[in-house]
């Protein structure tokens, strides 16, 4: 791509896998790869967008974490930490571009319930997902990937040019119901 178009506007690392376990329960091979999917994988993708959009005029790097990378669950532990890696890891890279002047912003979107198949796969087999969709009740957890999607493209958009190194929650308000 970078031949064809010269240069490299938007990223996205939206890679994330979902290990249920407790710390009593997580295992050191969960812990691990949690982070290589979750955290590693994030590192290396604003790495290299980093490394091709600073001579380039810049651009907007958005990685895409959790609700669990602002809060917390006991019952996802490894999965919890690895979030909370791409929070600090943003705030780094936002702060990073802005010293060096390289144009690169750095955002993170965090979800909470998204009508996906790793979400599926969480939930007892035959329940009503539909059921748990905002679009049914306001008081449900569960989005659809495209409020994910929408959240992404006005961060990677000229209209966030001002909004650099935060936090864009996409959870129906739920993290404020637990506070």
């Amino acid at each position: 791509m970078l031949e064809r178009f010269g240069r490299l506007d938007v990223m996205v690392n939206n890679a994330g896998i979902l290990l249920k376990g407790s710390i009593e329960d997580a295992t050191l091979e969960q812990w691990h790869k949690m982070h290589r999917v979750n955290s590693d994988s994030v590192f290396l993708g604003c790495k290299a967008a980093v490394r091709v959009m600073k001579g380039k005029g810049g651009g907007a790097i958005v990685n895409v974490s959790s609700i669990t990378g602002l809060s917390a669950r006991p019952d996802y532990a490894a999965y919890a930490a690895s979030k909370h890696s791409m929070l600090g890891l943003s705030r780094s890279v936002a702060i990073h571009c802005r010293q060096k002047r390289y144009g690169i912003r750095c955002n993170t979107v965090h979800p909470d319930g998204v009508l996906t198949a790793m979400t599926l796969s969480q939930l007892p087999p035959g329940f009503d997902a539909e059921s748990l969709c905002i679009d049914r009740d306001p008081m449900a957890r569960q989005c659809r990937p495209q409020d994910v999607a929408n959240a992404i493209l006005f961060l990677a958009s000229d209209h966030a040019r001002a909004i650099n190194g935060t936090e864009l929650r996409v959870d129906s308000g739920q993290l404020l119901m637990t506070l």
